[in-house]
């Protein structure tokens, strides 16, 4: 029987259900909150895109900081699961607070309530969901196994994904926003923001891990650990492609609503139906993506997905006004290579910590995964300043939402610009980045053995 045969399949599921949290709170962000505070609440394009990339620089000091903590921390629940369990019931006040709008029309303190709820929720999203990404050196180190249980937390970001790109617009909009849609955003922020706080209970009670290796406690010096960090050539490689790959992804994410309304012209509900088609694309495709994984290791998955995601995106930019129900066909695709090119980079992570702990004699996960992820938020951050100024030049009107006032022309022809070529742009340069990248299932069996004889002479007498 293999490794991945003996793993309970409630494991996967449990562990898997984490991204339930991780993907609510950034799918909603990035379809709906540019929309949201731009259509609904009236604030500018570029405010809004500076609101963003302010939460990503605060990242950039939580993230290592959390991950060095969680890499540190001595409990009887180990290092990992108390701040899972702790981040769970600020985790949905804070994504509450994301949709409610304080009662006044400033713009100043519009902008800085919002600033304040974004660092508030990327920081208890920060405590949860380094120490979650971590976690899975932690449960196995077998290298399918660990492809295995990556599918099931993607398939779970996925899953959110799709309920809440289907249902946010509607439960805010349609259902409790009729006649009055901000109160509609605000209920609907609140019932996703109560179903936030379930899994990081369900994996701080279920989830069992093995023991770590020993841990080198050094002085807590966050330029010293940046610096051992990097020096870790395979992470270098794949947190620069996943940096390059997630923005070009991001760009399609952030603009996809308002290209669906402003570019394609669908009809009302229609946008839901298209983003369903996508998404459930993505989720269904899940055990392909395993098996392309299996079959042909995690790099030439992730290889091939970026050459045929560059091949194929472009395309987006030439539809035409109306053509919805050709689009729907190419929205499967797009779902497919979509899914697929977030859950392969995440299945290379785990395999980076034994080629750091046999350079170094540590096991600092937490930090790894805290990079990986501020990488991500940087992405994401850059990328909403930068379709923010371009939507601004363009000359976007803001405060439309439930409204006839149309978007000038140049609008659509920027967004029609803005997502067909940067995603293939940058995807591109991601391929060229992990070309080098040395870590196959063959070199990772023989990192694990030369790590297993140096534990055994440590351990002897």
């Amino acid at each position: 029987m293999s490794p991945e045969e003996r793993i309970p399949l409630l494991y996967k599921v449990v562990y898997g259900s984490g991204e339930w949290s991780g993907s609510i709170t950034g799918t909603a962000r990035s379809l709906f909150l540019l929309y949201f505070l731009v259509s609904v609440v009236g604030l500018r394009p570029v405010h809004v895109g500076w609101i963003m990339l302010i939460g990503r620089f605060w990242d950039g000091i939580n993230d290592p900081i959390v991950g060095t903590l969680s890499d540190r921390l001595r409990t009887p629940w180990g290092r990992r699961r108390p701040l899972i369990l702790a981040s769970a019931l600020p985790l949905g006040l804070c994504f509450g607070l994301l949709w409610t709008k304080p009662d006044t029309d400033s713009d100043v303190w519009l902008i800085v309530y919002f600033v304040v709820v974004s660092i508030a929720l990327d920081t208890v999203l920060t405590v949860f969901g380094v120490p979650h990404i971590a976690l899975l050196a932690e449960v196995t180190d077998d290298y399918h196994a660990r492809s295995s249980y990556t599918v099931w937390r993607n398939a779970f970001a996925v899953l959110g994904s799709l309920v809440i790109g289907v249902s946010f617009t509607w439960l805010a909009e349609d259902l409790f926003g009729q006649t009055d849609i901000l109160r509609g955003y605000m209920i609907a922020g609140w019932i996703f923001g109560a179903s936030l706080m379930i899994a990081p209970v369900l994996i701080a009670v279920v989830i069992r891990t093995t023991a770590p290796a020993p841990v080198r406690t050094r002085p807590l010096n966050p330029l010293l650990i940046f610096r051992r960090t990097f020096r870790n050539r395979p992470f270098r490689l794949l947190i620069f492609s996943y940096f390059l790959a997630f923005s070009g992804l991001e760009v399609l994410v952030i603009t996809f609503l308002l290209y669906l309304q402003i570019v394609l012209r669908a009809p009302d509900g229609f946008d839901q139906i298209l983003l369903a088609t996508l998404l459930g694309a993505a989720l269904i495709t899940m055990p392909l993506t395993r098996w392309l994984m299996q079959r042909w290791g995690k790099k030439r998955a992730y290889v091939w997905m970026g050459v045929t995601w560059s091949a194929t995106v472009p395309l987006i930019a030439l539809f035409p006004a109306g053509a919805v129900n050709l689009f729907i066909p190419f929205s499967l695709w797009l779902g497919f290579i979509y899914g697929a090119g977030t859950t392969v980079p995440w299945a290379m992570l785990p395999d980076v910590m034994e080629h750091a702990e046999l350079e170094t004699g540590e096991r600092n996960e937490g930090t790894f995964a805290a990079y990986m992820a501020f990488f991500r938020k940087l992405g994401s951050g850059l990328v909403s300043l930068c379709v923010g100024f371009v939507l601004d030049q363009a000359g976007f009107i803001e405060g439309t939402a439930a409204t006839n006032v149309a978007q000038p022309p140049a609008v659509a022809l920027a967004l029609r610009w803005v997502i067909g070529l940067p995603p293939t742009l940058l995807v591109l340069l991601a391929v060229a980045a992990i070309w080098k990248y040395p870590i196959t299932q063959t070199y990772h069996e023989a990192l694990k053995k030369q790590l297993r004889a140096r534990r055994l002479r440590a351990a002897a007498p």
